[in-house]
């Protein structure tokens, strides 16, 4: 069952990575932040702010909000004694469904967790994982999806027996008890193995597409940034193209993929949209999204679409930057920032200040999508230059799939051409010895 196709249910909506296709009535979530020694309580805002529009995306109401302060982790239960008392109060009193923490723990510390707080007990990953699992449409973001749900439930099977026993959701088996781990355990391995295996056919059928592109000399550009930042809203514009966008985090965890028009160039190059980056964001999902995040890694330009209306863009670009040298991408990038209907003037020009070479718009407002495609022009094509050609009649077609022919003259047996023409298709042109600058002539 999914939510997209689902709107009525998702007030329904049980959060936790072991049941993602069970619906109950809506979750009341406890939210704990945790601020480490070496964090300040206005470190952890925009993370916790982050959390709870995560819980609010995956279904649930974060119906309270605590932060604690941890010196020094307790290995069996992240946070101190004191605390713990303290939370479970707090949990007992509100009769509170689901508790989740915004960092990760280990598969020891959520069994602990879950026991003292007799309800589900999430971590930040387990929440983004539940967030991937409810949007995933296509086959290869499903795989990619259970993929890093089974890479993760593998070490928490103990802690998850008497919940899969109870409501029936585990992946691979249905409602696996405690005496049946060491079965499980095989199975859910097989699982990882056959997962692995089909996502590497895709792949390499991946890997043909690019390598088909390269050799046809299609360009190719893809959208990355943080989640919710306006990647899929600006591929509708760029495209129009019909692409799901939402206000909500991990909308698209698919890799979209249209075709985008550039004036006097009839071969269009390729624009893709790729899966919003977070903080944090598990290791289990990079790995699993390797095939989708190919198409970055592969990219001649990214296009680095930052919310500017988010209160720390500098959080959000670090974020991505640290992602994307992780994967490997080695393309040209630039940065984009979104959403300038959203803030005032002043905090405009701050950005405008900090970052010069940045372009400034808005795909809801429709505001500097033309000088946005010029940039991408420039970047893949070079500027826009007029000139005179010599060339061979036969070549005349071949040319006007690159620039605007303005004018034609015979001179004996070729032709000199007025053209207008993209500076890197020109030179392109030239030497592969399709046309010749008339000067040099």
């Amino acid at each position: 069952m999914n939510q997209r196709n689902n709107p009525n249910q998702t007030d329904r909506r049980l959060l936790t990575v072991s049941d993602r296709d069970i619906f109950v009535t809506v979750q009341k979530a406890l939210l704990v932040g945790i601020i480490l020694t070496n964090e300040t309580r206005a470190d952890k805002e925009e993370s916790l702010k982050e959390l709870t529009n995560l819980v609010k995306t995956a279904g649930s109401n974060p119906s309270i909000i605590q932060t604690k302060r941890v010196d020094k982790i307790n290995p069996k239960t992240f946070i101190g004694k004191g605390s713990i008392i303290e939370l479970e109060e707090i949990s007992k009193s509100n009769d509170i469904d689901v508790v989740i923490f915004d960092c990760e723990l280990t598969p020891n510390q959520q069994k602990e967790l879950r026991a003292i707080f007799q309800c589900d007990v999430v971590d930040r990953t387990g929440l983004i994982l539940d967030i991937f699992a409810l949007h995933a449409q296509s086959k290869e973001a499903n795989l990619q999806v259970e993929l890093a749900m089974s890479v993760y439930l593998k070490p928490r099977l103990a802690g998850l027996g008497a919940t899969l026993n109870q409501q029936g959701g585990g992946i691979g088996t249905r409602g696996p008890g405690e005496t049946k781990l060491e079965t499980d355990s095989r199975l859910i391995d097989n699982r990882i193995n056959r997962l692995r295996k089909e996502l590497k056919k895709i792949e390499k059928q991946r890997i043909l597409q690019s390598n088909s592109r390269e050799k046809n000399n299609t360009p190719l550009v893809s959208i990355v940034g943080y989640t919710n930042a306006g990647k899929s809203t600006l591929l509708k514009k760029l495209t129009n193209a019909a692409v799901y966008a939402a206000d909500e985090l991990f909308a698209t965890v698919d890799s979209l993929q249209r075709e985008l028009k550039i004036n006097d160039i009839q071969d269009p190059l390729i624009i893709s949209d790729t899966v919003g980056f977070i903080q944090n964001l598990p290791t289990t999902l990079i790995e699993s999204f390797k095939s989708t995040l190919l198409v970055a890694t592969k990219a001649d330009l990214l296009i680095h679409v930052v919310d500017a209306a988010t209160a720390i863009p500098e959080l959000h670009i670090d974020t991505v930057a640290g992602i994307l040298k992780q994967i490997g991408t080695t393309g040209n990038e630039l940065m984009v920032f979104n959403k300038i209907d959203k803030i005032d003037k002043a905090s405009y020009n701050l950005l405008l200040e900090k970052y010069p070479n940045a372009i400034f718009i808005s795909s809801l407002k429709n505001k500097g999508i033309p000088e946005l495609i010029e940039s991408i022009a420039e970047e893949i094509y070079g500027e826009a230059l007029f000139g005179k050609y010599k060339v061979k009649p036969a070549d005349l077609e071949k040319i006007s799939r690159f620039g605007k022919i303005l004018n034609v003259e015979n001179e004996s047996n070729y032709l000199v051409i007025e053209l207008n023409i993209r500076e890197k298709l020109a030179n392109k042109l030239c030497s592969n010895k399709i046309m010749e600058n008339y000067e040099n002539a």
